[in-house]
């Protein structure tokens, strides 16, 4: 499918990977809506950058995990542009949660960002999709929710979930809409992750390297231009997921 000319939705996209796959599909010729939740300003710079670029772009503030405010996002982007051809669920938080020290707390943010805001933007988005007649829904998930990590729980929990609502959304929303998960390994770590922790992955890793954000989004690209896969899983993890 040519991507010229269509709508993409990005969760997330301000910065790191989600801002990689912005660019990719802007790239592309795909007009973008960019999410974010609180990261404004780094918004409205990656907006600034692809308009600079000769690319359409808007920036869209809301709360994943609240209804009114997924609601309210789709009706931003489709008044301004008219439909949302891809969604790409990329939003997600991941801190570590050692089990001795995992509160009801941790739990419930992280299922609520990367399981609930990825059914409610994918459920809202998926069923116009349905009756416009066309659309594809990629949603990211993690090696992790294939071969859980220690010292990430919910996190693990929450991809696995992604996984599932992905093949299952795929099965709901057939012939017209398109559900596909891409499966990155160690991709960017977040700060606060302890050295020997990177290292560790990087060594289940086959390649034994890290991937980029921008290998994740080529895979994104390679997706969304696909018109003959749905339910299925794209790993970008360098043999993560065999090791």
């Amino acid at each position: 499918m040519n991507l010229n000319g269509k709508i993409a939705l990005v969760t997330g996209g301000a910065k790191r990977v989600g801002k990689a796959i912005v660019t990719a599909l802007a790239q592309r010729g795909c007009t973008i809506v960019v999410h974010y939740h609180t990261s404004q300003s780094e918004a409205e710079e990656t907006v600034r950058e692809l308009l600079a670029a000769g690319h359409a772009a808007i920036a869209v503030q809301a709360d994943i995990t609240q209804e009114a405010d997924v609601e309210r996002m789709i009706e931003t982007a489709v008044a301004r542009f008219g439909r949302i051809d891809v969604l790409v669920n990329n939003a997600a938080v991941f801190f570590r949660t050692p089990v001795e020290t995992l509160t009801l707390h941790q739990w419930e943010q992280v299922i609520e960002v990367n399981l609930t805001g990825t059914f409610l933007c994918a459920h809202k988005i998926g069923l116009r999709m349905r009756e416009w007649g066309w659309g594809h829904i990629i949603n990211m998930a993690d090696v992790a929710g294939l071969r859980p990590w220690a010292d990430y729980i919910p996190y693990s929990v929450s991809k696995a979930c992604v996984i599932t609502l992905t093949q299952g959304l795929a099965l709901e929303l057939a012939p017209q809409v398109m559900v596909n998960a891409i499966v990155p390994g160690p991709v960017l770590f977040q700060e606060d992750t302890p050295e020997e922790v990177r290292q560790r992955e990087i060594n289940k890793t086959l390649v034994k390297r890290a991937g980029t954000p921008e290998e994740v989004a080529e895979v994104v690209v390679f997706v969304a231009e696909s018109d003959y896969s749905t339910g299925s899983l794209f790993h970008v993890d360098g043999g993560r997921s065999l090791a």
